[in-house]
């Protein structure tokens, strides 16, 4: 069965618009028509929606939250393990959905099911929704009889990756408050308190401190030039994120925050988790190695790992190379992950040493993270103290000179 909407007048000349399950589109219109109902216009719903979604929704992943498609993962894997046909599992999910632009999505999936596609086709007009990393492990699982196990899987990676972005933006929160702060402390004096004691300074004929003019030229700049600053740093930023969003500039982001102190190694762990946790997790669902490198290259999030991949895959698939010699030759992985691959590769058990080497990289993330927050707390209190106390001394300083003239 599909769903197409329609619009219709009734014989009072009401004007009516529904939706209604049928094989086809003729006989949805047939069905309208028998309804004594004057039929103005019908089409799929899910030509409706995806417009919709390609319009609106795209950009936010259709509107729908992550934690939400690793819920319905979870809930999946547990209806196919008790051997619930599709129809009746979607039946089950759309109902217990609370989330109506998922609701819409899912009654679509459905319908293309009855009809006779497989679940991963299905998941295919999705795209914003199911990565092709999903997509790739549903249609193994379902061509090896392990649909349940391999969205178990899923569930699993997606849960790992969702714990390990909230550990990141907790730790972006506490240095993005108190960097906004430090700096908010600094305009208000720069602006508005420095200004009030420049006219005491003037009335004596002393030479001023370097701190202190240091301090009173920085003002001047800001409180004679605001509008000028505030134009030139939108033009800046503006340009700026355009140069990132290329794909020279994101090479060179990406190149830069590899290369920072401390942010750099962390990035690199992050890196290699991700890789050893998807590869690992598509290896075990039965995706061949060729296309769970391409799928992998997508999962990277950066550019200078990214561009070493079509070379892995190549060294592989055409040169013969196992998969520890071709990244050992891209020269961009730990030595001790690639020795760890290498014996899974020489005991027939890579998979299992992929998620062996994934979850010690995870608490390895984990770590390095708490260890940055510690770190550096007490150094953005130690920054905001120097620059306070900077100003302070500027203003200071002066006023010490003359109570030594008084």
């Amino acid at each position: 069965m599909a769903l197409f909407e329609y619009r219709a007048i009734d014989k009072s000349g009401k004007k009516r618009k529904g939706k209604i399950d049928a094989p086809t589109l003729k006989q949805a219109a047939a069905k309208i028509k028998s309804q004594k109902l004057h039929l103005i216009s019908i089409s799929s719903a899910k030509e409706q929606l995806k417009g919709s979604l390609d319009r609106g929704l795209t950009k936010k992943r259709a509107g729908v939250p992550f934690d939400l498609i690793t819920d319905f993962t979870r809930q999946l894997s547990v209806l196919v393990s008790t051997g619930i046909p599709y129809d009746k599992a979607f039946d089950i999910l759309i109902e217990e959905s609370e989330h109506s632009t998922f609701q819409h999505i899912l009654d679509l999936i459905k319908a293309r099911i009855v009809e006779g596609s497989s679940l991963a086709s299905a998941l295919e007009d999705h795209p914003t929704l199911f990565s092709k990393m999903y997509i790739a492990m549903v249609n193994a699982g379902e061509a090896g009889g392990m649909l349940d196990q391999v969205l178990q899987y899923l569930t699993t990676a997606r849960e790992g990756t969702a714990e390990i972005k909230a550990k990141i933006q907790k730790a972006l929160i506490y240095p993005l408050i108190m960097t906004l702060m430090g700096l908010g402390i600094v305009v208000f004096m720069v602006t508005f308190i420095i200004p009030k004691i420049i006219p005491i300074f003037q009335q004596f004929n002393v030479q001023l401190p370097l701190p202190t003019r240091m301090v009173i030229g920085l003002s001047e700049i800001i409180t004679n030039n605001t509008w000028q600053l505030v134009l030139t740093l939108g033009i800046a930023i503006f340009f700026l994120m355009r140069f990132v969003k290329s794909r020279r500039g994101e090479l060179i982001k990406d190149w830069t925050l590899l290369k920072t102190p401390v942010l750099g190694k962390i990035i690199k762990k992050i890196i290699v988790f991700r890789f050893t946790q998807t590869l690992g997790t598509l290896l075990q669902s039965g995706v061949e190695l060729k296309q769970s490198l391409d799928i992998v290259k997508q999962v990277m999030g950066n550019r200078v790992y990214e561009n070493q991949f079509d070379e892995i895959a190549l060294n592989i698939t055409k040169r013969g190379m196992d998969l520890s010699q071709a990244l050992r030759q891209a020269n961009i992985f730990p030595v001790t992950v690639i020795q760890m691959i290498r014996v899974g590769e020489e005991s027939s058990q890579l998979e299992k040493m992929l998620n062996k080497v994934s979850a010690i990289l995870e608490n390895e993330v984990k770590q390095s993270l708490e260890k940055s927050i510690a770190l550096l707390e007490p150094a953005l209190i130690l920054w905001m103290a120097a620059t306070v106390g900077f100003i302070v001394l500027a203003v200071m300083l002066p006023m010490l000179k003359m109570n030594q003239l008084i």
